[in-house]
């Protein structure tokens, strides 16, 4: 039976937006994230994206657990999904899994922070209020550059995003927000480099892509550099002074074991 907003629909981006716009209008903050939010945020680059082997395979939200029991009520009995409640699988509760009962397809929504290879915390400064209908370009790049074993997907969609958006400092929906970036890494030794790995293999990966023009390649690679930059010059605390000592001797982030429900926020089975 179709839900108080009608029918899910087969087109996943477009069945991200019903729902985003859905929770709008009862209050609810609720904002895409993984593959889906990419795509929002570089249109002019879609067919790219798919012309690159990056398929939509799930939707991925951020909210706050404050709003979780309305959550659950919207997806439940006003848009037709099937909610999974948390078990042995997935014991956390801040995340919730819900399923198109004609399909299958899996919808997660994550509330509060991203807390896999790194901690990504939304709730603090209310990050969600920064952009709409995703999370802003800044968290989006960390989203991706948090994960230990980055692979080939997540970097094509890093490659999307320095391709359609500019680094700057502040928090505009144009803008990869390097401050704030460089703000979360200046005190957190671990963090810093695995996202200054990340940068650095993206700086790799761009030269391989024959789908993009000369130019487009010589564009990310500049706003990734930058990016990099910002980072790099950036005061340090002493604590990451400290940490910069041990290095990887000692294992710079958490692991997190592959299994249903520790999944990253782009679909994919934990690799941290």
């Amino acid at each position: 039976m179709p839900g108080k907003y009608g029918e899910i629909l087969s087109d996943l981006m477009q069945e991200a937006l019903r729902i985003q716009k859905a929770a709008q209008e009862n209050g609810l903050v609720l904002r895409v994230m993984g593959c889906i939010a990419y795509r929002i945020k570089s249109p002019q680059y879609i067919e790219l994206h798919k012309a690159m082997g990056r398929e939509i395979t799930d939707i991925d939200f951020m909210s706050y657990y404050k709003q979780r029991n309305k959550i659950i009520d919207l997806f439940r009995d006003d848009l037709g999904y099937q909610y999974i409640p948390p078990g042995f699988a997935r014991a956390t509760n801040l995340r919730d899994l819900f399923i198109n009962p004609n399909t299958g397809g899996k919808v997660d929504v994550f509330y509060d922070m991203l807390d896999f290879c790194h901690n990504i915390d939304f709730k603090k400064h209310d990050r969600l209020s920064l952009d709409n209908p995703t999370i802003t370009l800044g968290d989006l790049f960390l989203e991706k550059a948090q994960i230990v074993e980055l692979n080939a997907k997540d970097l094509k969609d890093m490659v999307i995003t320095f391709l359609a958006n500019d680094v700057g400092e502040t928090d505009d929906d144009s803008l990869v927000n390097g401050f704030y970036i460089s703000s979360l890494l200046h005190d957190d030794w671990g963090f810093y480099h695995t996202v200054t790995t990340n940068l650095k293999k993206l700086l790799d990966f761009v030269p391989t892509l024959d789908l993009l023009s000369q130019e487009q390649k010589d564009l990310v690679l500049s706003r990734a550099q930058r990016l990099l930059k910002i980072i790099d010059d950036t005061p340090k605390t002493g604590g990451w002074k400290r940490r910069a000592a041990i290095g990887t001797k000692q294992r710079w982030y958490k692991f997190v074991h592959s299994m249903e429900g520790t999944r990253d926020a782009g679909g994919q089975a934990s690799k941290c």
